[in-house]
């Protein structure tokens, strides 16, 4: 089970396969575990890499006051510990950030971009759309009564949910571990973890819109049919400005449509890729 000092914080993370790296980047109030059906598949062909970010899975909690370490740097020192070059960098939700802020810091840094369930801008309109800025809430998970599970909401369809009563079971069961537990009954601030993604201010969209149009690396943006009206406004703004850039939109599917059609993800992923082998 491997251990990783990134700024200060104890990461737990896997990495099995060969190959091209390909570094996976959970949710919020999810785990690097929930990647595991996906990893078997991807190992195959890539050395697959997914860690716990902190306060979740069996990564070490923050302190509750904060300071909180960006992400963006988390991933940037997790990708240099380990030596790693030109990984494939793939983000669920709250991972889709943490992709696309690192993007936007190495415009051509991965032979290929896999963001999920995510988009920009979410606290305000596109550039262009008329709109009023709106705070972006994320809410805790823990479920009422004994407040030790981490549900999902509406993520999964409830289709999906009736068909898969047992993965959906374990999806819950794996994310609720005492970490992320303790960051749910103590939540933390997103937009401090976050920075410029979710800030209103004119001079951080303004800078964000500009490193979206700079990104050369190949990118996908995969969402489901039934995603949230903002995250989809804001994928399929990213689609339209990241030159190049491929909007997938995953029928009868939620916000958790990479896991829903696992297939789709992973032939997202290896199509990508492909382009760009042998550069």
């Amino acid at each position: 089970m491997p251990w990783l000092d990134v700024i200060g914080n104890d990461i737990h993370y896997t990495d099995s396969g060969r190959g091209q790296p390909v570094v996976l980047l959970h949710g919020h109030a999810s785990t690097a575990a929930c990647w595991e059906p996906i990893i078997r598949d991807l190992e195959r062909d890539f050395r697959v890499l997914a860690y716990d970010t902190y306060d979740h899975g069996w990564s070490s909690n923050s302190p509750r006051q904060g300071p909180l370490v960006d992400r963006v740097a988390e991933l940037e020192q997790f990708i240099d510990s380990l030596g790693l070059e030109n990984p494939v960098i793939v983000g669920q939700s709250m991972g889709g950030m943490t992709a696309l802020r690192w993007a936007v810091r190495h415009p051509g840094g991965a032979p290929a971009l896999v963001v999920c369930g995510m988009g920009w801008p979410l606290v305000v309109p596109p550039p262009g759309q008329p709109g009023l800025p709106e705070k972006f809430e994320v809410f805790s998970s823990l479920d009422d009564d004994e407040r030790i599970w981490l549900g999902v909401g509406n993520s999964f369809t409830e289709r999906w949910i009736a068909e898969n009563p047992k993965d959906f079971a374990r999806y819950v069961r794996v994310r609720s571990t005492a970490t992320a537990i303790e960051a749910a009954r103590h939540p933390r601030s997103l937009e401090e973890s976050q920075g410029e993604f979710l800030s209103a201010d004119p001079r951080d969209v303004e800078w964000f819109q500009r490193g979206l149009e700079s990104i050369t690396s190949p990118l996908v943006v995969l969402i489901g049919d039934g995603e949230r009206p903002r995250i989809r406004r804001g994928a399929e703004h990213v689609a339209a400005t990241v030159p190049g850039a491929r909007l997938l939109v995953v029928e009868d599917a939620g916000h958790n449509a990479y896991f829903q059609r696992q297939d789709i993800l992973v032939e997202a992923i290896r199509s990508t890729v492909a382009p760009t082998r042998g550069r």
